[in-house]
């Protein structure tokens, strides 16, 4: 055999065993992804918070969620202050099928269905936007391992996630910083399509509640824009029983005394 075809051979197996290595890093990463989504609370809760923005303002927040069947149903309602008060969104997270955003605006007592753009727009005036609330599709990215680093006395994994279909996501990559240990996402780095970091989601309090990690405390920062949110769990208790009919539509259009 010549010499120069023993090479090639050699040369393609190289590539060949590198193309097994990465995929198999890539579904690693996205395994570790998968365990996360996997470990989160599935006990119903209902939880007092208040969001705060640099901007100067303020909003109260009750926050009611479960599962019913494999939908993960929520239900946020403001309370304060009084211009937003009544203000409420309804969020079903789907295993099968669309996912679904409602918003009820006591201008209009109107329950209306938030289309996919207004999912890229802030919420309640935030540095949140509302598609920053939900579980994102696991299937609609690309996964990759991006380093380690230790994060508030935490060693973290950093996996990145490119979207499969980019014109349909909001970011253009998203780096996750995961504990592998406990399975909490520390921090996400939410970049623009251009590359360029665009915002920092940190959660520098988590508390071990009634058996479940709980994120105590989140902080959106926009990086581009100098501003940032913060959510803040006032109080939360797990394993509450709330009604099917809290989670639906009509729910939203009913007067509260």
């Amino acid at each position: 055999m010549k010499k120069n075809t023993i090479l090639a051979i050699a040369a393609l197996l190289v590539l060949s065993a590198g193309g097994g290595m990465a995929r198999a890093e890539a579904d690693d990463a996205k395994a570790l992804v998968k365990k996360v989504l996997e470990a989160a609370p599935k006990a119903a809760s209902s939880a007092r918070s208040t969001l705060t923005s640099t901007r100067g303002w303020s909003r109260d927040l009750t926050m009611n969620q479960k599962h019913i069947g494999d939908t993960l149903v929520a239900y946020i309602e403001v309370t304060a202050p009084h211009d937003l008060n009544g203000t409420r969104f309804l969020m079903k997270e789907k295993v099968e099928g669309p996912d679904e955003q409602y918003i009820y605006i006591p201008m209009v007592k109107r329950a209306i269905r938030i289309a996919e753009e207004a999912r890229k727009q802030q919420f309640l005036g935030s540095d949140f936007y509302v598609s920053d609330l939900v579980t994102p599709d696991i299937d609609a990215f690309d996964y990759s391992f991006a380093g380690e680093e230790e994060i508030d006395g935490r060693k973290a994994k950093l996996i990145q996630a490119l979207p499969k279909d980019p014109e349909a996501e909001l970011y253009g990559k998203t780096i996750f910083a995961i504990d592998p240990v406990d399975l909490l996402v520390l921090r996400s780095q939410l970049f623009d399509k251009k590359g360029q970091l665009f915002k920092v989601l940190t959660i520098p309090k988590w508390e071990k509640i009634d058996g479940h990690w709980t994120p105590m405390e989140q902080v959106m920062t926009d990086v581009q824009g100098d501003t940032s949110s913060t959510i803040v769990v006032n109080d939360i208790k797990w394993g509450v029983d709330l009604p099917d009919g809290m989670f639906d539509r009509t729910y939203l259009l009913q007067e509260r005394s």
